[in-house]
């Protein structure tokens, strides 16, 4: 029978200690607590690439309504023609009108689309209540004499959302013609 001595407890703590120092070899799922961390510089080739897989963005199709020049030009029906575009939910009413003043695409334009703007550069304040959709317009607002304007666009696009029944149309300084009521509303400015 051997007797454990001192020295052989000694022995087996320093060999314990500088096994446990070395670690294990990179790769093998465990690390080492004591002494320093396994190196990862290194060339590129050497460091295992660890990307994770990312999902697409969710996204609805709606309506965006656009001015069809040529249609005015012949007088054929409809003036205005709807376009798909993707938006993110949940806000998808606001990606509708994000999407209008985006304008139509070069291929949609060079088939005749326009915006109409009516001097607005965008809008604020989108919310809908009770089925009625309350936009305000950024920037200008003028009909120009014309009834071809941008509540023209504005009205399909918000109507399209089942949660929509009527829609009051802002002008920048926050008044509209009828502003309560089951009505559409549109602002002087826009008037031709």
């Amino acid at each position: 029978m051997s007797r454990i001595t001192p020295r052989s407890i000694a022995v087996l703590l320093v060999a314990g200690i500088a096994l446990s120092a070395c670690g294990s070899p990179v790769g093998e799922g465990t690390t080492s607590t004591v002494g320093p961390r396994p190196s990862t510089s290194g060339s590129p080739s050497t460091i295992p690439a660890t990307t994770r897989p990312t999902n697409p963005p969710v996204t609805v199709g709606v309506k965006v309504w656009f001015f069809d020049e040529p249609h005015v030009v012949t007088g054929e029906e409809p003036l205005y023609r709807p376009v798909d575009r993707q938006v993110q939910p949940p806000a998808v009413a606001a990606g509708a009108l994000n999407a209008l003043f985006a304008g139509p695409t070069a291929a949609e334009q060079e088939d005749g689309l326009r915006l109409v703007t009516s001097g607005a550069t965008g809008y604020s304040h989108l919310h809908i209540d009770n089925g009625v959709a309350y936009v305000t317009l950024e920037g200008a607002c003028s009909s120009g004499g014309s009834t071809m304007t941008i509540a023209s666009e504005i009205f399909p696009i918000l109507k399209q959302f089942s949660s929509v029944t009527w829609v009051k149309i802002f002008d920048p300084q926050g008044t509209t013609e009828n502003p309560a009521g089951d009505s559409d509303s549109i602002p002087v400015c826009l008037e031709p």
